[in-house]
Protein backbone atom coordinates (compact mmCIF):
# COMPACT_ATOMS: atom_id res chain seq x y z
CA UNK A 1 0.00 0.00 0.00
CA UNK A 2 2.82 2.04 0.37
CA UNK A 3 3.58 2.51 -3.44
CA UNK A 4 0.30 3.61 -3.75
CA UNK A 5 -1.50 6.60 -3.71
CA UNK A 6 -5.44 6.83 -3.16
CA UNK A 7 -6.90 9.99 -4.26
CA UNK A 8 -11.01 10.90 -2.91
CA UNK A 9 -13.16 12.60 -5.84
CA UNK A 10 -16.29 14.11 -3.46
CA UNK A 11 -19.18 14.84 -5.25
CA UNK A 12 -23.17 14.89 -4.31
CA UNK A 13 -23.39 11.85 -6.31
CA UNK A 14 -20.91 10.48 -3.77
CA UNK A 15 -17.27 9.95 -3.08
CA UNK A 16 -14.73 8.20 -5.59
CA UNK A 17 -11.10 7.05 -4.76
CA UNK A 18 -8.28 7.20 -6.96
CA UNK A 19 -5.17 4.79 -6.95
CA UNK A 20 -1.91 6.37 -8.35
CA UNK A 21 1.07 4.63 -8.31
CA UNK A 22 5.07 6.80 -7.61
CA UNK A 23 5.69 5.70 -11.33
CA UNK A 24 2.88 7.29 -13.31
CA UNK A 25 3.72 10.12 -10.35
CA UNK A 26 7.38 10.38 -11.38
CA UNK A 27 5.98 10.35 -15.00
CA UNK A 28 3.45 12.65 -14.86
CA UNK A 29 6.21 15.14 -12.93
CA UNK A 30 8.48 14.43 -16.11
CA UNK A 31 6.38 15.45 -18.61
CA UNK A 32 4.70 18.48 -16.76
CA UNK A 33 8.88 19.42 -16.83
CA UNK A 34 9.09 18.38 -20.16
CA UNK A 35 6.15 20.66 -20.89
CA UNK A 36 7.16 23.57 -19.27
CA UNK A 37 10.61 23.40 -21.31
CA UNK A 38 8.95 22.69 -24.44
CA UNK A 39 6.99 25.85 -23.68
CA UNK A 40 9.73 27.99 -22.67
CA UNK A 41 11.41 26.95 -25.73
CA UNK A 42 8.33 27.78 -28.04
CA UNK A 43 8.37 31.41 -26.48
CA UNK A 44 11.76 31.72 -27.26
CA UNK A 45 11.45 30.79 -31.23
CA UNK A 46 8.56 32.56 -30.95
CA UNK A 47 10.21 35.78 -29.35
CA UNK A 48 13.61 35.19 -31.86
CA UNK A 49 11.19 34.69 -34.84
CA UNK A 50 9.30 38.33 -34.02
CA UNK A 51 12.84 39.97 -33.42
CA UNK A 52 13.55 38.47 -36.81
CA UNK A 53 10.64 39.08 -38.43
CA UNK A 54 11.06 42.89 -37.00
CA UNK A 55 14.60 43.22 -37.95
CA UNK A 56 13.24 42.36 -41.59
CA UNK A 57 10.75 44.47 -41.96
CA UNK A 58 13.44 47.17 -40.79
CA UNK A 59 15.93 46.17 -43.73
CA UNK A 60 12.88 45.84 -45.63
CA UNK A 61 11.89 49.35 -45.15
CA UNK A 62 16.33 50.72 -45.45
CA UNK A 63 16.53 48.76 -49.16
CA UNK A 64 12.82 49.93 -50.12
CA UNK A 65 14.72 53.72 -49.42
CA UNK A 66 17.53 52.55 -50.88
CA UNK A 67 15.83 51.58 -54.09
CA UNK A 68 14.17 54.82 -54.11
CA UNK A 69 17.25 56.87 -53.95
CA UNK A 70 18.84 54.25 -56.24
CA UNK A 71 15.70 55.15 -58.84
CA UNK A 72 16.44 58.68 -58.14
CA UNK A 73 19.91 58.46 -59.45
CA UNK A 74 19.74 56.60 -62.40
CA UNK A 75 17.02 58.88 -63.19
CA UNK A 76 19.15 61.66 -62.73
CA UNK A 77 22.06 60.08 -64.62
CA UNK A 78 19.85 58.81 -67.27
CA UNK A 79 18.95 62.56 -67.73
CA UNK A 80 22.38 63.67 -67.70
CA UNK A 81 23.01 61.02 -70.33
CA UNK A 82 20.39 62.22 -72.49
CA UNK A 83 22.23 66.02 -72.18
CA UNK A 84 25.79 64.51 -72.50
CA UNK A 85 24.42 63.24 -75.87
CA UNK A 86 22.88 65.86 -76.70
CA UNK A 87 25.99 67.74 -76.32
CA UNK A 88 28.11 65.25 -78.10
CA UNK A 89 25.80 65.53 -81.24
CA UNK A 90 26.32 69.54 -81.04
CA UNK A 91 30.07 69.22 -80.80
CA UNK A 92 30.12 66.73 -83.47
CA UNK A 93 28.08 69.10 -85.88
CA UNK A 94 30.67 71.75 -85.07
CA UNK A 95 33.89 69.18 -85.23
CA UNK A 96 32.49 68.77 -88.82
CA UNK A 97 31.70 72.14 -89.52
CA UNK A 98 35.34 73.27 -88.29
CA UNK A 99 36.83 70.52 -90.89
CA UNK A 100 34.72 71.88 -93.25
CA UNK A 101 35.82 75.03 -92.41
CA UNK A 102 39.54 73.96 -92.39
CA UNK A 103 39.00 72.27 -95.84
CA UNK A 104 37.69 75.75 -96.82
CA UNK A 105 40.83 77.60 -95.57
CA UNK A 106 43.39 75.07 -96.58
CA UNK A 107 41.42 75.41 -100.58
CA UNK A 108 41.90 79.06 -100.13
CA UNK A 109 45.44 78.54 -99.23
CA UNK A 110 46.43 76.16 -102.07
CA UNK A 111 47.14 73.78 -98.93
CA UNK A 112 44.34 71.07 -100.27
CA UNK A 113 46.80 68.67 -101.75
CA UNK A 114 49.23 68.82 -99.03
CA UNK A 115 48.12 69.09 -95.43
CA UNK A 116 48.17 66.08 -92.62
CA UNK A 117 45.34 64.29 -91.82
CA UNK A 118 45.63 64.84 -88.44
CA UNK A 119 43.40 68.18 -87.78
CA UNK A 120 45.49 69.77 -85.04
CA UNK A 121 48.38 69.12 -87.67
CA UNK A 122 45.87 71.02 -89.93
CA UNK A 123 45.04 73.63 -88.10
CA UNK A 124 48.57 74.63 -87.25
CA UNK A 125 49.70 74.05 -91.45
CA UNK A 126 46.95 76.32 -91.82
CA UNK A 127 47.35 78.68 -88.88
CA UNK A 128 51.35 78.88 -90.15
CA UNK A 129 50.38 79.75 -93.41
CA UNK A 130 47.91 82.16 -92.84
CA UNK A 131 50.36 84.37 -90.42
CA UNK A 132 52.72 83.98 -93.27
CA UNK A 133 50.70 85.42 -95.55
CA UNK A 134 49.17 88.42 -93.42
CA UNK A 135 52.24 89.01 -92.31
CA UNK A 136 53.69 89.61 -96.01
CA UNK A 137 50.49 91.61 -97.14
CA UNK A 138 51.04 93.45 -94.18
CA UNK A 139 54.95 94.59 -94.88
CA UNK A 140 54.69 94.32 -98.43
CA UNK A 141 53.17 96.80 -101.09
CA UNK A 142 49.84 95.94 -102.26
CA UNK A 143 46.89 96.84 -103.58
CA UNK A 144 45.82 100.63 -104.99
CA UNK A 145 47.21 103.79 -103.12
CA UNK A 146 44.27 105.50 -104.00
CA UNK A 147 40.73 105.66 -105.82
CA UNK A 148 41.95 106.48 -109.49
CA UNK A 149 39.57 106.88 -112.46
CA UNK A 150 42.06 105.62 -114.98
CA UNK A 151 45.87 104.54 -115.59
CA UNK A 152 46.71 107.07 -118.04
CA UNK A 153 50.64 105.31 -118.24
CA UNK A 154 51.79 102.36 -117.79
CA UNK A 155 55.44 100.68 -116.33
CA UNK A 156 58.06 100.70 -119.38
CA UNK A 157 58.96 102.42 -122.45
CA UNK A 158 56.69 105.42 -123.29
CA UNK A 159 56.99 108.66 -124.98
CA UNK A 160 57.30 111.52 -122.49
CA UNK A 161 54.19 113.22 -122.70
CA UNK A 162 56.28 116.46 -122.11
CA UNK A 163 59.69 116.04 -123.11
CA UNK A 164 58.59 113.91 -126.24
CA UNK A 165 61.30 111.59 -125.84
CA UNK A 166 61.16 107.94 -125.19
CA UNK A 167 62.00 107.21 -121.64
CA UNK A 168 61.54 103.98 -119.56
CA UNK A 169 59.08 104.77 -117.56
CA UNK A 170 59.74 103.01 -113.83
CA UNK A 171 55.76 103.77 -112.23
CA UNK A 172 52.25 103.51 -113.41
CA UNK A 173 50.39 107.15 -113.48
CA UNK A 174 46.95 106.83 -112.32
CA UNK A 175 44.32 109.69 -112.52
CA UNK A 176 42.57 111.39 -110.08
CA UNK A 177 41.46 114.10 -108.71
CA UNK A 178 43.34 116.73 -106.87
CA UNK A 179 43.45 116.18 -103.45
CA UNK A 180 42.44 112.72 -103.44
CA UNK A 181 43.82 110.77 -100.51
CA UNK A 182 46.33 108.57 -101.48
CA UNK A 183 46.69 105.49 -98.46
CA UNK A 184 50.59 103.51 -97.35
CA UNK A 185 50.35 100.21 -99.45
CA UNK A 186 51.79 98.28 -96.29
CA UNK A 187 53.69 99.28 -92.88
CA UNK A 188 57.34 101.49 -93.38
CA UNK A 189 58.75 104.35 -92.55
CA UNK A 190 58.91 107.84 -94.83
CA UNK A 191 61.94 108.01 -95.83
CA UNK A 192 61.88 111.27 -98.16
CA UNK A 193 59.00 114.24 -97.92
CA UNK A 194 60.29 116.97 -100.61
CA UNK A 195 58.65 120.09 -102.24
CA UNK A 196 59.22 120.71 -105.60
CA UNK A 197 58.47 122.32 -108.45
CA UNK A 198 59.84 120.51 -110.83
CA UNK A 199 60.12 116.84 -112.12
CA UNK A 200 58.47 114.66 -109.72
CA UNK A 201 57.11 118.05 -108.17
CA UNK A 202 56.36 117.07 -104.14
CA UNK A 203 57.29 113.83 -103.91
CA UNK A 204 57.25 111.06 -100.71
CA UNK A 205 59.15 107.74 -100.54
CA UNK A 206 58.78 105.25 -98.09
CA UNK A 207 60.67 102.35 -96.78
CA UNK A 208 59.32 98.99 -96.15
CA UNK A 209 60.37 95.39 -94.86
CA UNK A 210 62.39 93.35 -96.76
CA UNK A 211 63.81 95.58 -99.35
CA UNK A 212 60.54 97.45 -101.06
CA UNK A 213 60.26 100.60 -101.43
CA UNK A 214 57.73 102.71 -102.90
CA UNK A 215 57.89 106.74 -104.17
CA UNK A 216 54.49 109.04 -104.42
CA UNK A 217 54.95 111.75 -106.79
CA UNK A 218 53.20 115.10 -108.35
CA UNK A 219 51.62 115.08 -104.47
CA UNK A 220 49.79 118.00 -103.76
CA UNK A 221 50.08 118.09 -99.63
CA UNK A 222 51.37 115.77 -97.33
CA UNK A 223 49.79 114.21 -94.36
CA UNK A 224 53.68 112.61 -92.68
CA UNK A 225 57.02 113.73 -92.33
CA UNK A 226 60.30 112.78 -92.83
CA UNK A 227 61.19 109.41 -90.35
CA UNK A 228 57.09 108.81 -89.28
CA UNK A 229 56.08 105.08 -88.87
CA UNK A 230 53.20 104.70 -91.09
CA UNK A 231 51.06 100.94 -91.40
CA UNK A 232 49.14 99.91 -93.88
CA UNK A 233 45.71 101.79 -95.15
CA UNK A 234 47.79 105.14 -92.78
CA UNK A 235 46.77 108.33 -94.90
CA UNK A 236 49.69 109.83 -96.30
CA UNK A 237 49.29 112.43 -98.43
CA UNK A 238 46.85 113.94 -101.36
CA UNK A 239 47.29 113.57 -105.35
CA UNK A 240 48.05 116.88 -107.05
CA UNK A 241 49.45 118.24 -109.80
CA UNK A 242 52.77 119.22 -109.40
CA UNK A 243 56.38 119.69 -111.22
CA UNK A 244 56.44 118.06 -114.76
CA UNK A 245 52.84 116.85 -114.44
CA UNK A 246 50.13 117.95 -117.55
CA UNK A 247 46.90 116.46 -115.39
CA UNK A 248 46.20 115.52 -111.76
CA UNK A 249 47.39 112.30 -110.93
CA UNK A 250 50.07 109.88 -109.01
CA UNK A 251 53.12 108.88 -110.51
CA UNK A 252 53.54 105.48 -108.25
CA UNK A 253 56.61 103.32 -108.12
CA UNK A 254 57.23 100.47 -106.26
CA UNK A 255 61.29 99.25 -105.53
CA UNK A 256 63.22 96.22 -104.78
CA UNK A 257 66.72 96.43 -104.07
CA UNK A 258 66.26 100.25 -105.48
CA UNK A 259 65.17 98.45 -108.26
CA UNK A 260 62.02 99.38 -109.98
CA UNK A 261 59.58 96.53 -110.66
CA UNK A 262 55.98 96.66 -112.32
CA UNK A 263 53.65 98.42 -109.57
CA UNK A 264 50.82 96.82 -111.36
CA UNK A 265 51.69 93.30 -110.09
CA UNK A 266 51.84 95.16 -106.86
CA UNK A 267 48.40 96.66 -107.10
CA UNK A 268 46.85 93.69 -108.49
CA UNK A 269 47.92 91.44 -105.36
CA UNK A 270 45.86 90.88 -102.46
CA UNK A 271 44.60 87.58 -100.60
CA UNK A 272 42.60 86.39 -103.09
CA UNK A 273 45.02 86.62 -105.30
CA UNK A 274 47.81 85.47 -103.32
CA UNK A 275 50.32 83.74 -105.77
CA UNK A 276 50.05 86.67 -109.11
CA UNK A 277 52.88 88.69 -108.00
CA UNK A 278 55.04 85.42 -107.37
CA UNK A 279 54.31 84.44 -110.81
CA UNK A 280 54.40 88.18 -112.13
CA UNK A 281 58.06 89.03 -110.45
CA UNK A 282 60.37 85.97 -110.66
CA UNK A 283 63.48 87.37 -110.05
CA UNK A 284 62.70 87.58 -106.18
CA UNK A 285 63.28 84.92 -104.45
CA UNK A 286 59.69 84.88 -102.74
CA UNK A 287 60.44 81.16 -101.37
CA UNK A 288 62.78 81.84 -99.48
CA UNK A 289 60.68 85.09 -97.93
CA UNK A 290 57.64 82.85 -97.36
CA UNK A 291 60.01 80.40 -95.62
CA UNK A 292 61.26 82.94 -93.09
CA UNK A 293 57.92 84.28 -92.23
CA UNK A 294 56.40 80.79 -91.84
CA UNK A 295 59.41 79.59 -89.75
CA UNK A 296 58.97 82.88 -87.46
CA UNK A 297 54.76 82.21 -87.47
CA UNK A 298 55.95 78.59 -86.31
CA UNK A 299 58.02 79.64 -83.63
CA UNK A 300 55.49 81.90 -82.29
CA UNK A 301 52.69 79.33 -82.55
CA UNK A 302 54.68 76.77 -80.51
CA UNK A 303 55.79 80.01 -78.05
CA UNK A 304 51.66 80.14 -77.62
CA UNK A 305 51.12 76.88 -77.15
CA UNK A 306 53.74 76.57 -74.42
CA UNK A 307 52.34 79.18 -73.07
CA UNK A 308 48.59 78.16 -72.92
CA UNK A 309 49.72 74.72 -71.29
CA UNK A 310 51.43 76.84 -68.63
CA UNK A 311 48.43 78.85 -68.02
CA UNK A 312 46.64 75.72 -68.05
CA UNK A 313 48.70 73.56 -65.38
CA UNK A 314 48.59 76.73 -62.55
CA UNK A 315 44.81 76.80 -63.05
CA UNK A 316 44.67 72.94 -62.35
Amino acid sequence: MKDRIIISVSTINGTRHFNISKLFKRNAIIATWLLLFGLIITAAVIEYLLRTVDKSQAQHQQLAVQASTLRNEIATLQGSKQQLEQELALKQDEMLQVVNRVGEIELALGLEQHYPQNLEDRLDTASINSVARHAMLQLVPNGSPLEFRRRSSRFGLRDHPIIGKQTHHKGVDLSASKGTPIYAPADGVVEVVRNSKEGFGNLLKIRHAYGFSTLYAHLNDFKVKSGHFVHKGELIATSGNTGLSTAPHLHYEVHFLDRALNPQSFMDWDSANFDLVFEKERSIKWDSLVSMLETKASTQLQLSSHKDAQLTGVSD
